[in-house]
């Protein structure tokens, strides 16, 4: 007999619950009586809502309360509450689609649920969103003034995760990360003070918060440029497993820098699933100048067989909703990570090949999962006045032959977690072992598809680490975002040999 997942990941977290400190049952009723009837306790029926509404089965955990704050003044006072007692531990959720276990949700401590903070509204130029919506939200509130901004492809993605962590758009392969469109951030910091961090105002922070995550402070509103935008050509279509090569190499051209498209979006994927023993390759494009269509992508549009066509041309805000059917149907544990690596002829064959091999074997230890490779495109860099934190020259181009994988386990039974988790690892290190042989490995690692064992922040490079170390112990001298949010990738830990000479 199994395990619950709640009850197996009750028991895999309380070593670490108690190392957290719990936030005790007073800190919560301070919360009451500082936000009224936002706080919420077990068994309420918005407590539920607000657990049962986390995308992936494994993030379920059970707070001690729930916070659903309505403003940045909320935030405000919860924050001011919270700094009280250093033994006060909380964590902070959007859309809730990090797949890592306690990075948007808490055992015991209190959970700042942040999705009725999730005004849209067109401000001249720039689109203000708050920090608790999906990029639905927005999409369908914008996409009738014929104008788009730097969101995600997938409409039930949260807002303040993706662009904390950087981003990839639509338009990424032509104009840049998404966090680089962020024309402010309003954030509350350590002190529960809400300020501005754009340009001109603390631009430290204006540029550690573009691949920073959660370090510095709780934004609560993004201020984002806008542009006019049509119809895309794209969506989702299958191939008979026998075309998975043919896949493969039309990926690998389209990454050739010869053939860069700066309109060619979107990813390659092979799919496994574990109980049938198959193999589905799919591809979900588009090409966001659509009268021009295919463009790149034709080596893709042009494989046969197919098994399904989805390619048509629609508005954006159609795709993304599309795109979301996936997710919101998954409804499983789900769990991933990534590498980067520049393209060469043979790297993305080498990569499919050995997943290929070694995934049926993993599949008959954990019987039932599902996997998937998915290959992508990485962004174009900013410029240089208006840099963010990953560490990539400014005269580089990875948006030409950069590429970032993601391995993927969708699963059931909770009890696998910890093995597939190993396995990720060993995934991760085959890869990056193939790219190395090839001298073609990047150190990157994509922050918003990064594991727990993976650790983006130091892949940006030593001096954009000490960057952000410097902008963390400026605006939050006393470590409250590092100490009492365990959730996300963190600047300091205590086994870092820096972290007794910051704190």
């Amino acid at each position: 007999m199994h395990l619950s997942t709640r009850s197996l990941l009750t028991s895999l977290f309380l070593g670490v619950a108690v190392a957290y400190s719990n936030v005790s049952e007073s800190t919560c009723e301070h919360l009451s009586k500082a936000l009224g009837d936002e706080v919420f306790y077990p068994e309420s029926p918005a407590y539920n809502a607000s657990i049962t509404s986390y995308p992936f089965i494994q993030l379920r955990l059970e707070p001690a309360c729930v916070l659903k704050p309505e403003s940045a003044e909320d935030v405000s006072k919860a924050v001011k509450v919270l700094r009280k007692s250093r033994k006060s531990k909380f964590a902070v959720r959007g859309g809730g689609h990090n797949a890592n276990v306690g990075y948007n949700n808490i055992i015991d401590g209190a959970t700042i649920d942040m999705r009725n903070v999730s005004k849209v509204e067109i401000v001249g130029d720039v689109v203000q969103v708050g920090a608790g919506a999906i990029w639905q939200q927005v999409y369908d509130e914008i996409s009738p003034h014929n104008i788009s901004v730097m969101g995600g492809r997938i409409g039930v993605v949260g807002v303040g995760g993706f662009l904390t962590g950087g981003g990839i758009s639509f338009f990424s392969p032509e104009l840049g990360w998404s966090c680089d469109y962020v024309q402010n951030f309003q954030i509350v910091l350590a002190t529960g003070e809400i300020v501005n961090a754009n340009a001109t105002s603390k631009p430290e922070l204006f540029a550690a918060l573009k691949g920073g995550q959660s370090n510095f402070g709780i934004v609560t509103r993004f201020d984002l440029k806008h542009f006019p935008v049509g119809n895309l050509w794209g969506g989702r279509v299958a191939f008979a497993p026998t075309a998975d090569n043919d896949l493969i190499e039309a990926f690998t051209n389209l990454k050739n820098p010869d053939n860069f498209d700066p309109y060619a979006a979107g990813w390659v994927t092979n799919r496994y699933n574990g109980t049938a023993k198959t193999f589905t390759p799919t591809a979900i494009i588009w090409y966001t100048k659509a009268e021009s269509a295919p463009g790149a992508w034709k080596n893709v549009s042009d494989i046969e067989p197919k098994v399904m066509n989805g390619l048509t041309t629609a508005p954006l805000v159609d795709f993304a909703r599309n795109a979301s059917m996936v997710v919101k149907t998954q409804q499983t544990n789900t769990i991933w990570a990534t590498t980067t690596f520049r393209m060469t002829p043979t790297l993305a064959h080498s990569i499919h090949k050995k997943w290929k091999a070694l995934i049926p074997k993993v599949a008959e230890t954990y019987p039932g999962i599902v996997s998937e490779l998915t290959f992508q495109s990485l962004a174009k860099v900013p410029d240089a006045a208006t840099p963010n934190s990953f560490g990539f020259s400014a005269d580089s181009h990875p948006e030409k032959d950069g590429v970032f994988l993601q391995i993927i386990f969708y699963f059931m039974d909770a009890s696998y977690l910890p093995g597939l988790e190993s396995a990720l690892a060993d995934f991760i290190n085959i890869f990056d072992n193939l790219s190395e042989a090839e001298g073609a490995k990047s150190k990157f690692v994509y922050l918003n598809f990064a594991a727990a064992f993976q650790e983006p922040l130091k892949s940006y490079g030593e001096s954009e680490l000490w960057k952000l170390r410097r902008t963390s112990k400026k605006y939050d001298p006393e470590g409250f975002f590092q100490r009492q949010l365990p959730g996300g990738f963190k600047l300091f830990n205590e086994t870092d040999e820096h972290y007794h000479h910051w704190w």
